[in-house]
């Protein structure tokens, strides 16, 4: 005999209303939920709709899930049986769902309980390791190395960069997405180079998203003909110390490097979790 899973499904009509009440709990995990703050940002910009709910054990709330505009289910950090409990509800509403996404063992569970323990194939699946640093008040290192904010005008290196940047990463990025976003970056005035006194511009990286206390570090590149002199750590420096400027007390980076000598290890970056997304056939 099947056992029905805990926890109840409250479900809201206005995304400003869920926020209001699943902050509080996002906030407990706030880099593991950061992807929410961003999600919510765009939907509200654009006016659009998306169901929002919240799964409730013993009264207080033990996951924060929503459906992206491009159809994935996010969720959230999430302890005990309020995965079965949203995928049972979301099977009752027949959601159609293109994947799940959100801290790895939220991600895993939910797909589990959705998939019927269907095995997944590779390429179904993205990981990344999830980091965070403390932001600096003072950039450390060398006074030859300074941080510029891109202008449009450096466009085509930046797109070059970028185009690169999409390719190298594991799996291979959409280059067109990428491309919006990074042009949101520079407009926004969240991205940058790194110039070296007698070099120019040797890396590039900047702020793709925010939440309350952190700042998410996103495209950290450095062209093939200037690696292993440094020049990513030096960007990454100059960032916590940017975000410091700005008043925020954390950075956020996420790497799906698997090799062995990952830069943000070498650099002493805390190692918070994992972040994935599956997608469903």
């Amino acid at each position: 005999m099947s056992v029905k899973p805990k926890g109840k499904v409250q479900a809201y009509g206005e995304l400003a209303a869920f926020f209001r009440k699943s902050e509080p709990f996002l906030l407990q995990a706030e880099c593991l939920n950061n992807l929410f703050w961003e999600v919510v940002r765009k939907s509200r910009e654009k006016g659009r709709t998306t169901w929002s709910g919240n799964v409730f054990e013993g009264g207080k709330i033990s996951l924060s899930s929503l459906i992206t505009p491009s159809g994935y289910l996010l969720v959230s950090h999430c302890r005990g049986d309020a995965l079965t409990r949203l995928a049972a509800y979301g099977r009752k509403k027949n959601w159609k769902l293109k994947g799940v996404t959100g801290p790895s063992e939220s991600v895993l569970s939910f797909r589990r309980c959705w998939m019927g323990g269907e095995d997944e194939l590779v390429s179904e699946r993205s990981e990344f390791t999830i980091y965070g640093a403390a932001c600096r008040r003072s950039a450390p290192g060398s006074g030859i190395f300074r941080l510029k904010s891109v202008e449009p005008e450096s466009w085509p290196r930046v797109e070059s960069w970028a185009v690169q940047f999409a390719r190298e990463s594991v799996p291979p990025l959409n280059s067109t997405v990428l491309l919006a976003m990074t042009k949101e970056m520079m407009l926004r005035k969240n991205l940058f180079f790194l110039d070296k006194e007698g070099v120019g511009p040797c890396a590039m990286g900047g702020f793709g998203r925010s939440t309350p206390n952190s700042l998410v570090i996103n495209e950290v590149f450095v062209p093939q003909r200037l690696r292993r002199k440094g020049y990513g750590g030096e960007l990454i420096q100059g960032l916590l110390c940017e975000a410091g400027a700005r008043g925020y007390r954390k950075c956020i980076l996420f790497s799906d490097f698997k090799g062995e000598e990952n830069l943000y290890d070498r650099l002493g970056l805390e190692r918070l979790g994992r972040f994935s997304e599956r997608n469903f056939p």
